[in-house]
């Protein structure tokens, strides 16, 4: 495989590909001899005046970097990747499945980021298997107490504390929440910024129900829902379609709560998707139990 090549290589590469000259892309705040700089690795690009360089090249941030990799992306790259798009796994059991792939990498490095990615899929684990939020909390504690010292939260903060909105208490996991929410605008470049969004609005809803704070649950389910349309994301809109069916039979709609719940069960069917499946038929039998109605 091919060395990778810097950022300024990449960029410089592409803007030959394009038949473009240095000129052609030169803007007020990207100078002639800036530009040759970059290029040939003189100087530092930062974050900004990478971006303005890419987009007068009529590319994307993620397509430099996927060129700057060879058209690989990184070991790491694609563990992050699959931890975004987690429900839409086809293993059987994608958060072992990931583990296992965390696992092998930490063997060659030692990240931090992984690591507490790691702590966060072992935590839904938890959660998923015996319902105890306390159990779960403890293997994240020590992320939040990393965050709550920062005065602001980077990407990779807020896709954290996305999946881990538990730790904090019901009575101010609304306010911290919102707080994900105001943060993630400062990420509207990054294309995942929706998808996270519809994240957070879910496991918002899914931990106010478990607070039994449902009448609060129901904002956060409506807005999970129009941002999976948004996203064109079905899989994700019709997990959304199953948390209202929850909130009706709350509500005591039974009969819209039973027709929502069988939409969605028929969906997963439709798809083949066994494991979200299983997840909503035992989900929609506990919480039957739970308001005593079978």
């Amino acid at each position: 495989m091919k060395n990778t090549k810097t950022i300024g290589r990449a960029l410089r590469d592409i803007r030959k590909i394009k038949g473009m000259t240095q000129n052609d892309i030169v803007t007020t705040n990207l100078t002639r001899s800036s530009i040759a700089k970059i290029e040939t690795d003189k100087v530092n690009p930062s974050y900004g005046t990478i971006t303005t360089f890419a987009n007068q090249l009529g590319v994307s941030l993620e397509e430099v970097l996927y060129y700057q990799n060879n058209y690989m992306i990184p070991e790491k790259e694609k563990i992050i990747y699959e931890f975004r798009n987690l429900r839409l796994s086809s293993y059987d059991n994608p958060i072992i499945i990931l583990i296992e792939k965390i696992d092998l990498y930490l063997e060659k490095y030692k990240d931090i980021q992984i690591i507490e990615l790691k702590a966060v899929l072992e935590a839904s684990q938890i959660f998923t298997l015996t319902d105890n939020v306390e159990l779960a909390r403890k293997k994240v504690d020590f992320i939040w107490e990393r965050l709550e010292k920062q005065d602001e939260w980077f990407y990779f903060d807020v896709l954290l504390l996305s999946n881990i909105i538990y730790v904090f208490d019901s009575e101010i996991i609304v306010d911290v929440g919102m707080k994900i929410m105001k943060e993630i605008e400062k990420f509207s470049y990054n294309v995942q910024s929706k998808r996270l969004k519809m994240s957070i609005a879910l496991n918002l809803g899914l931990f106010l129900k478990i607070a039994d704070k449902m009448d609060l649950a129901i904002e956060f389910i409506e807005m999970g829902i129009e941002l999976a349309k948004q996203n064109e994301d079905l899989v994700v809109e019709y997990l959304a379609y199953y948390r209202k069916s929850e909130f009706l039979l709350y509500k005591g709609h039974f009969k819209e709560a039973e027709k929502l719940y069988n939409k969605s069960v028929q969906f997963y069917e439709f798809i083949g998707n066994q494991i979200m499946l299983k997840d909503i038929k035992n989900d929609w039998l506990n919480y039957n139990k739970k308001l005593k109605l079978g």
